[in-house]
């Protein structure tokens, strides 16, 4: 059976990871713990939890992104793979990230849904003879109004993928997430779209990368490595 603990537990994503593990023998969850709550993490409290967690454990972090350094001790010290959803991290906190996978291993990802993931590998494939035919692109990123990072970290995710793209970010109301992709020369426009109906398509993909990265010793990994 493979263990679970989620930091992020209380959220959106965390209740929901509940919800679908429970149904599902070949997980048990052995704790959590709410992002605000992190304020005041003691290691010592959850140590017989990280430690039973050795075999067949794994660390979900779906919290905030000025947690990460934590989490990573927590991950390093009991040698835990970490499987990261979190969004909104600078440049320094993506090489503590990448740091910290030579020692253990790491899935980081803006998006776990399969869609996305295989549009950015639509795209990655494509980029060159965009370059050639001299097409522009545009990403709409369109997300709820609670939603805090803009660009959203998805829409960051594409963009680096496609030469000469401009995002333009939209926050209305309970829209889950929808990302437009508009590919434009002076004679033609090719539009690429992916609209979120249901959570639980992110549950799909963690479920995937939990089966994945317990064969892993160590590296920094994408949901690409996961689904292709």
């Amino acid at each position: 059976m493979i263990k679970i603990f989620i930091f992020g537990i209380t959220g959106k994503i965390g209740k929901l990871i509940i919800k679908l593990i429970k149904i599902n023998k070949n997980f048990i969850i052995l704790g959590g713990i709410n992002k605000m709550n992190l304020f005041f993490f003691k290691i010592k409290k959850y140590k017989n939890i990280f430690l039973n967690m050795k075999k067949n454990g794994v660390l979900i972090d779906f919290s905030d992104s000025f947690l990460i350094k934590e989490i990573l001790l927590i991950s390093i010290k009991y040698k835990l793979p970490l499987i990261i959803g979190t969004t909104g991290f600078n440049l320094l906190k993506l090489k503590i990230i990448k740091k910290a996978s030579k020692n253990i291993p790491i899935i980081i990802s803006y998006n776990m849904s399969i869609g996305i993931n295989l549009i950015n590998l639509i795209i990655s494939n494509i980029n060159i003879f965009l370059i050639k035919f001299n097409f522009d692109s545009y990403i709409i990123d369109i997300h709820h109004n609670k939603k805090k990072d803009i660009p959203s970290g998805t829409s960051l995710m594409l963009s680096s993928k496609i030469k000469k793209n401009n995002i333009l970010s939209l926050r209305i109301k309970n829209i889950i997430g929808n990302h437009i992709i508009y590919i434009i020369s002076n004679y033609e426009i090719i539009k690429i779209e992916h609209f979120v109906i249901n959570r639980k398509i992110f549950i799909l993909g963690i479920l995937y990368s939990i089966f994945w990265i317990l064969n892993k010793k160590k590296g920094c990994f994408s949901m690409y490595d996961v689904f292709f």
